[in-house]
């Protein structure tokens, strides 16, 4: 099952950076489309900090008077959304994953870098860590503009949490009136003999488990064909690439509104892991990724 809340605040990590912009605004843009409020949280980050001094007031008020300053773009972005400014100090990301159980969010929305595969490695080690901790669904926004994107890409992969993933993102593009497109991507088996490989029996038998993947998942979640949603029709595209998962993810995410995909709860040092094809995505994926926490358990 897939868990994600309908209800509470939106909250977004803020440290002041052109990403931590981009992202509180996308999240202004959901709330007032979702009837949300917002809760903008500036954690004073004194994890580096040593016993005999400390640098957590001065932290804290750096982070007061930033969240003032904002206050005036919020309110001129999204002037009917209620916005609350909170600071805190700790180390960021159990702050943030802690403040948003606290607050019941439904939503935690964090920023990421985008630049070269050096700066995403180490810039987005919050966003990785938060998407993989935190017990409430997860909005990674990449610092890149979201104008002209279309259409809400989801990954499946025939696990009993795929269900929910599509209903989500099928209920994320009648919000959005897009097209949702459904994506299992398959791979030839790593064997020892290449010519067995090119069978076409073989290959033929890997695609269409794809195209059963894609419409046994889309029959248990309600989702055939065109739908009736909320006086519309929500258009579905289905897609069995021959290529690794997350790269044919974050190719189909590059011109979409919003990617779906799933992140399994763990416990202990678990719980800071990302399935790969997770990771592999938030590192690259050139737009806003919804991550949601899901378990294969019945």
């Amino acid at each position: 099952m897939t868990t994600t809340s309908e209800t509470g605040p939106i909250l977004v990590g803020f440290d002041g950076s052109d990403a931590a912009k981009t992202a509180l605004t996308w999240a202004l843009h959901r709330a007032a489309a979702v009837e949300a409020d917002v809760v903008v949280l500036y954690v004073a980050d004194t994890s580096w900090d040593s016993p005999g001094y400390t640098a957590a007031p001065l932290l804290q008020e750096r982070g007061e008077v930033m969240l003032a300053n904002e206050a005036f773009r919020t309110d001129r972005a999204a002037p009917h959304v209620t916005v609350t400014p909170l600071t805190r100090k700790g180390e960021p990301v159990k702050v943030l994953c802690a403040e948003a159980e606290a607050l019941g969010a439904r939503l935690l929305v964090v920023g990421s870098y985008r630049k070269d595969l050096y700066d995403r490695l180490t810039t987005s080690a919050v966003s990785l860590r938060v998407a993989a901790a935190a017990k409430v669904a997860v909005a990674v926004i990449p610092d890149l503009p979201v104008e002209g994107r279309s259409g809400v890409v989801v990954g499946i992969d025939g696990s009993p949490s795929s269900v929910r993933l599509v209903e989500i993102a099928a209920a994320e593009a009648s919000r959005l009136d897009e097209t949702l497109r459904v994506i299992s991507a398959w791979t030839l088996p790593p064997l020892a003999e290449p010519d067995f490989t090119d069978l076409p029996d073989l290959t033929d038998a890997l695609e269409d488990r794809a195209h059963r993947v894609i419409a046994d998942t889309l029959a248990e979640a309600g989702v055939v064909g065109e739908r009736e949603a909320d006086g519309g029709r929500l258009e579905i595209r289905t897609e069995t690439p021959l290529e690794p998962p997350a790269a044919a993810l974050i190719e189909a995410a590059r011109s979409a509104s919003l990617l779906v995909v799933g992140s399994h709860g763990r416990h202990g040092i678990g719980r800071f892991l990302l399935g790969s094809v997770s990771h592999d995505v938030l590192i690259h994926a050139p737009g806003p990724t919804l991550v949601l926490r899901v378990t294969d358990k019945a």
